[in-house]
């Protein structure tokens, strides 16, 4: 019972560290990125600290939600024009249009949004996280007992 435990504990932290890690990093896997949610401009759509999956493509269209690069920061909207080499977007929950913006400023569009992960990789941004998976392992490894025949 420990070592699947043990096993089970050590598969989900992996999992949502390795996310949070590309999310945090803005490094590409497979031609996709993964870009953790700030804000809630794309709620209920998208919920504040999801992490979403994002891929390049050339196909883009009127209700694609896409990330592009503003300045220093990465939003996620909606598009809801598109003309020739200018895109409009808005998020889904803001009154008002963005600015626009040309395609070479898209990063990709979603193709996925992980909120359960999204809200393990947020914990695991939080040193009292950290402390407590300390403690978890610690009770894993030392106060349950092995079921040994």
């Amino acid at each position: 019972m420990k070592k699947i435990l043990f096993i089970i504990f050590f598969i989900i932290l992996s999992m949502a560290l390795s996310l949070n890690i590309l999310s945090f990093t803005n490094s590409s896997f497979l031609n996709m990125r993964i870009y953790r949610v700030g804000s809630g401009s794309m709620e209920p759509y998208l919920k504040i600290n999801s992490l979403i999956l994002i891929k390049k493509s050339n196909d883009y269209k009127i209700n694609d939600v896409i990330t592009y690069q503003n300045d220093d920061e990465y939003v996620t909207h909606r598009i809801i024009s598109i003309n020739d080499e200018e895109v409009i977007t808005k998020g889904d929950a803001n009154n008002k249009e963005d600015n626009p913006i040309t395609k070479d400023k898209i990063v990709g569009k979603l193709i996925y949004k992980f909120h359960v992960f999204g809200f393990i990789s947020y914990l695991l941004s939080k040193p009292l996280t950290w402390i407590l998976i300390f403690v978890i392992g610690l009770i894993i490894t030392y106060l349950i007992p092995d079921k040994q025949n």
